[in-house]
Formats: C-alpha cells, sequence, structure tokens
C-alpha cells in the first residue's frame, strides 16, 4: 500500500493542503501551487518545508522531495508544513511578482525549450540568487510553523520570534495572556473582521523551555502585505538585532542604527525605538549600573592580583607628560559629581603617587572652585596654572562675534596672548597696559580677580616645560569617550584595556629608539643646535657665558638659567643655552632633564599593566561576599541622558578650517576649491 504524506503549503494568509505520493515531482508539485494560489507564477518563489528540530529545508528539487520524504517516513511523520515564499518582486512590498518566461515556456511544451526537468531546477536555484539583495529578516517567516515547536530562550524568544514572524508576513497581533508560564497571541484584526489566527505556548516545567502547544496559522481576515513601518517593531525587536553591533561598537548612533535596519532588513523604526533599542542592548551586554558597581569589588580584588605592582588607585582623572611630549594617565576615578569633597578624596590619592617622588608637580586646571580648595588642601603651595585656554574662552564671551565686536576681540585677545606669553615682567607691564586701555571695563573686571602667578610666564612660581593649557585633560576626555555612557564597570575595564594596550605599544616602540633623547625632544634640540651656529659666545668665568644673537643675554650654566627665561620656562637648553654649552665643549645632553631621555622613557614603561580574565567573576570571590557597593544616589532628570562632556563657560568647539584652500567650514578631503 502506498503511504502518501499530507503537505500544508502556506503563502501570505491562505493555507492549502494535498497529498505528495511516491509518484509526485517537483513540476507536479508546482502546478499545483501556481493553479490553488492567485497570483504566484512559476520561477518567482521558492519552497522550504520544516520538520520537528529542523525548521527551514530547501524544497527545489526532486532529490530534496525525495529526502524529505524519506525523513518523514523515517520519523513516522503523516503531515509536513511548506512554505511558500516570493522569490522577486517589481516592488518590495506590493505583491507583484516577475514573470519566468524560460519556464513557463518549458512547463507550456513549446519547442523553443529543451530543457529537462534538471535544468528547471537548476534554473530556479539560479533564479533566486539572481534576485533582488536579500533582506537579513528572510529567515523570520519560518519562526512560527508548527505545534509542538519548543523555544529554549523561554517566554522572551517566544516572544521576540512572534513579533519577527509578524513583521515578516505582514500582520499585527496583540497580546490575550502574557506572562511568564504562557503567552496567547490573536491577530488584532480579531474584533473588527473576526480573525481567526491564534498562538498559544506555554513553560514547558521540565524543560524550562516555551512550546506551541496550540496554533491556527491561517488568516481570515484581509490579505497581508508586508509593509516597511509595522507595529511590531518595538524596541526590545530592535534590541536583539543590535546586540552584538553594541558589544563590538558601544558608539553606535541611533541615526546609523536607522540606516542600517532599512538596508539590511527592508524596515524604517523611528528614532526613539533606534535610541531605546540602543539603550536595551547596552543593558543586555553590560548588565545594569546596580550590577556594575555591585561587580567592582570582584574587579577590585583582580586588579590587586593582576596589577600588583602598577595599579596606584581608582571619572575624574590625572594626566601628565612623558619624555616624547604625549600624554601619561596617572590616576582616574569615578565619583557621583565634581564636588570638593570628592576632588579632595580624588587628589589625596593621587596624592599618594606623586608626594614619594620628592618632586614639586605643576598643576594645570580650569579655575574650579572645588578643585581649587582640594588642591590648596592637599598640595599646600604646589604651583596651580590657571588654563590659558579656558581663560581666553571666557574673555572672548564678553564681546560680540561680528562687526566691530569682533575686531575688538580679536586685539584684545591678542594682547592677552602677550601678556600671558610674556617672559619678563617688563614685556608683561607694556602688553597689561595697552589691555587694559583697549578693553576698557570688561578686561578690568575681568583681572581684577585673576592672580597674574597662575597664568603668566613672567610670574609664574614653578616649572611649567612651556605648558599655557590642560590640553593633556582633553586629550584623555577624547580618548575614553567611547566608554563614557557605559556603565561604571565596563567604563573603567574600557579604559584599563586601552591603557594596556598604549603602553605596550609605547615600550615596544622605544625599544627601536637609537637617540639618547626622545624622539621629539632629539629633533627640538636639533634645532635649538641649528639657530645658534653663527651666533658668538663670550665667556665670563667657567660656567657664565654671553651670548651675542639679535641682542646678547646671559646663560649660567651651573644654576642652569638664561636672560631670555625660556631655559626656565620650558625646562629644556634654549637655543642660548646650546650655543653656551657648545662653546664649552661640553656634552648638550648633560644639561637635560632626565625626563626626556630614552632610557627614562622605557623605565616608564617598563611594567605591563596585566589583563584581569573574567572567567571566574563571581560576587563573594577572594573574601569579598559581605561587601556590596552600590551605585551613588542621583535623581535622574527628565528626557534624554547627554552622553557628551559638558564644557565650561565660553568654551566652544574650534571652528573647521581647510589646510589646502584655509576656508573654514570644510577640511582637506572634502575641499573643492580650484588652487
Amino acid at each position: 500500500m502506498e503511504v502518501c504524506v499530507i503537505a500544508k503549503c502556506t503563502y501570505k494568509s491562505e493555507t492549502i493542503m494535498f497529498s505528495v505520493s511516491s509518484e509526485s515531482s517537483m513540476v507536479d508539485i508546482l502546478k499545483t501551487l501556481c493553479l490553488r494560489f492567485r497570483g504566484l507564477q512559476l520561477g518567482c518563489f521558492t519552497l522550504r518545508y520544516s520538520v520537528p528540530s529542523y525548521p527551514s529545508c530547501f524544497l527545489e528539487t526532486d532529490s530534496d522531495l525525495d529526502l524529505m520524504r524519506t525523513f518523514l517516513l523515517i520519523s513516522n511523520e503523516k503531515t509536513v508544513d511548506i512554505l511558500v515564499k516570493d522569490l522577486c518582486g517589481i516592488s518590495e512590498y506590493s505583491g507583484d511578482f516577475c514573470v519566468n518566461k524560460e519556464l513557463i515556456a518549458c512547463e507550456k511544451g513549446e519547442s523553443s525549450c529543451s530543457s529537462t526537468v534538471e535544468d528547471r531546477n537548476e534554473f530556479l536555484g539560479r533564479s533566486k540568487r539572481a534576485s533582488a539583495k536579500p533582506l537579513l529578516s528572510n529567515e523570520w517567516e519560518t519562526y512560527i510553523h508548527h505545534v509542538g515547536q519548543k523555544f529554549d530562550g523561554g517566554a522572551e524568544e517566544f516572544r521576540l520570534k512572534l513579533c519577527k514572524y509578524a513583521l515578516e508576513v505582514g500582520f499585527n497581533f496583540l497580546y490575550a495572556g502574557n506572562d511568564k508560564k504562557r503567552v496567547v497571541a490573536v491577530c488584532s484584526n480579531k474584533k473588527l473582521e473576526g480573525c481567526s489566527w491564534r498562538v498559544y505556548a506555554s513553560r514547558c516545567e521540565a524543560t524550562g523551555s516555551f512550546v506551541i502547544r496550540t496554533l491556527n496559522n491561517v488568516h481570515t481576515c484581509a490579505g497581508r502585505i508586508r509593509e516597511s513601518k509595522s507595529k511590531m517593531m518595538r524596541s526590545r525587536v530592535v534590541s536583539s538585532l543590535i546586540v552584538d553591533r553594541i558589544r563590538a561598537k558601544p558608539e553606535l548612533k541611533p541615526v546609523e542604527i536607522i540606516h542600517e535596519f532599512k538596508d539590511y532588513y527592508g524596515i524604517d523604526i523611528s528614532y526613539y525605538h533606534a535610541w531605546f533599542g540602543k539603550e536595551l542592548a547596552k543593558l543586555d551586554v553590560h548588565g545594569d549600573e546596580s550590577k556594575s558597581f555591585n561587580e567592582l569589588v570582584w574587579y577590585t580584588d583582580a586588579v590587586k592580583e593582576t596589577n600588583t605592582e602598577q595599579v596606584q588607585g581608582q571619572l575624574l582623572c590625572a594626566s601628565g607628560k612623558n619624555g616624547n611630549q604625549g600624554f601619561y594617565p596617572l590616576a582616574f576615578g569615578v565619583v557621583d559629581s565634581e564636588t570638593e569633597e570628592n576632588w579632595t578624596w580624588f587628589l589625596q590619592h593621587l596624592a599618594s603617587i606623586l608626594l614619594p617622588m620628592g618632586r614639586v608637580v605643576t598643576f594645570f586646571s580650569d579655575r574650579n572652585q572645588g578643585l581649587l580648595n582640594a588642591m590648596g588642601f592637599v598640595f599646600p603651595g604646589w604651583p596651580h596654572s590657571y588654563c590659558y585656554y579656558h581663560l581666553k574662552q571666557n574673555l572672548i564671551s564678553k564681546y560680540p562675534k561680528s562687526g566691530y565686536g569682533k575686531l575688538l576681540q580679536d586685539r584684545v585677545i591678542n594682547l592677552f596672548s602677550r601678556c600671558a606669553y610674556a617672559v619678563t615682567e617688563e614685556e608683561f607691564k607694556v602688553a597689561m597696559e595697552e589691555l587694559v586701555i583697549v578693553g576698557s571695563s570688561k578686561v578690568k573686571a575681568f583681572i581684577s580677580d585673576l592672580s597674574r602667578d597662575h597664568y603668566a610666564n613672567a610670574f609664574f612660581k614653578g616649572m611649567r616645560y612651556g605648558e599655557m593649557a590642560n590640553s593633556l585633560a582633553e586629550s584623555f576626555n577624547n580618548w575614553v569617550g567611547v566608554f563614557r555612557d557605559l556603565p561604571v564597570l565596563p567604563l573603567i575595564e574600557g579604559i584599563r584595556q586601552k591603557l594596556m594596550v598604549l603602553n605596550s605599544q609605547r615600550r615596544f616602540e622605544a625599544e627601536k629608539w637609537t637617540t639618547v633623547l626622545c624622539p621629539e625632544m632629539e629633533t627640538r634640540l636639533c634645532e635649538n643646535t641649528e639657530a645658534g651656529r653663527t651666533w658668538a659666545v663670550r665667556r665670563s668665568n667657567s660656567t657664565v657665558f654671553e651670548v651675542f644673537a639679535d641682542y646678547s643675554v646671559m646663560v649660567d650654566l651651573e644654576q642652569r638659567t638664561c636672560s631670555c627665561r625660556l631655559w626656565q620656562i620650558d625646562g629644556f637648553p634654549c637655543t642660548h643655552a646650546v650655543a653656551a654649552i657648545l662653546a664649552k665643549r661640553d656634552s648638550v645632553y648633560d644639561y637635560v632633564e632626565c625626563y626626556y631621555k630614552t632610557d627614562f622613557f622605557r623605565k616608564a614603561y617598563e611594567s605591563p599593566i596585566f589583563p584581569i580574565p573574567d572567567i571566574g567573576k563571581g560576587l563573594g570571590s577572594n573574601g569579598s561576599a559581605a561587601v556590596v557597593v552600590l551605585p551613588p544616589i542621583t535623581k535622574r532628570p527628565a528626557g534624554r541622558p547627554p552622553t557628551k562632556r559638558i564644557k565650561v563657560f565660553g568654551e566652544f568647539k574650534r571652528p573647521l578650517k581647510c589646510s589646502r584652500c584655509s576656508v573654514a567650514g570644510h577640511n582637506r578631503k572634502t575641499c573643492k576649491a580650484v588652487i
């Protein structure tokens, strides 16, 4: 007795059933489908069948059909679900389909076609591959297909796949029941049109997975059309699709997500769904703030175990400069807000690094009052310089940005720069008198509470090494900006990983250096040497020289001073000093501080930052089970939280200027000017 299989074929919202015997061929099945389904034409669709454990199997050739029958016979299955899917279309969503004239000619038996069944099956495969760009959502149509289908991810996986299935098929549904143990969904047209589509799934207590218990996968409402916008595209669906992208690229912007969904899925999503979906994906990847803060217990123990010698403290940041003029992060910490109490806590930890060195260090910062008070408490008497850049921006903000106000602004800033960079008290006095006259009352009010020993070279009491601004801190902020909106643990771990890679790169680079000084400083020394080759040098005693350049200056090699004061300000031999050293026939390198030398640079990076494997991560490791770290108690403001650093008063982004045509508003790469 011949065994027949009942095939349940679904196309859009319609389902038909017919028997498939051992004599049936792919041509017979294709003819039946085209005859029964309105609008379906040969060459414009593909078939996939689903059986338990195998939800999407290709059905294209007679060999595929034989394999399907054999599998069903072995599995003792009497029915099979076959999904009919459009292959190519004139319009992506219109439902108008192209016609494969060659295949139709073959089926009509026209003499122009002599291809065999195998040729036609091969052509079907070529047609599929030659169709329009496939969308990543093509698989979604197979997500819900038969009773008994299991979802190991529980209710959450079932809901997500149900939403994606509805998106691809082209209908909306409502939950008639929805909790951790059961989910019941009906077509949204049930009340209006009496649609009978319904699915019910519940949890299997033995395995914890979700199983479809009943499924009526036939719609009796109006025809379904896959639309580019759908209510089923919710933030949680967006999150599930971009979680891997967020893990690889945390700074992915909502606008980029919107474009990617259109390109890859053919779906339009709102900015809100893109943004909130990103937030949910970040939560899935990194966990919430409470969990992240609590894991600091494990992280602190892990840091102590893996980086015993290097770690000095635990985002406020302090950065210095290495001998090659690159930034060198000293410490960073996470606090709830920028207060005097928090600054004091941070600086006290920083002091544990700096004070044992026995050397006074100069601080650069803006005029944050909490920071100034804390600095005076922790580092009394240490020199502190105001950031010249921030002072300049505050002064600029007092003048109009156009017309005569702009001309006056430029002149005032030029005079203020002369005051700040003046190397002698006489130069400062002349520039300041002119500044007060030009700037009048606005400048007087600005400098009234501004101590000149905090910003002017001529009066500064410490060593500034030529630095005038806290650009190092800004460099660090930009360097770690990609982690700024992450929870505390991935933020700290992300910075640690970047520091580990940076230190390793600099350590290997320094191994290749052959100069006494770091490359940047070696270049500067060569330039200073060349500049003074034609100058006359006269000796006064064993260490004092007079150098005749455009004007005469006195150089004292023992005190390491020059009357031009650049040696004292920059902490590096000026052109006059180099000329005097060469005249004495001493080695110039003996007069350069050790911090600029290659050997010292290598020592700064010789101790690596070690990885912190998290394979054994868990609360309670290393005896810390009783310690719980909670996030700071803060009130979240209304609206979307900011992701960029808040700039200080008067600070603005430097306007973009083309290095090719010197016109503002574009860069060299996009320049179209004819030169």
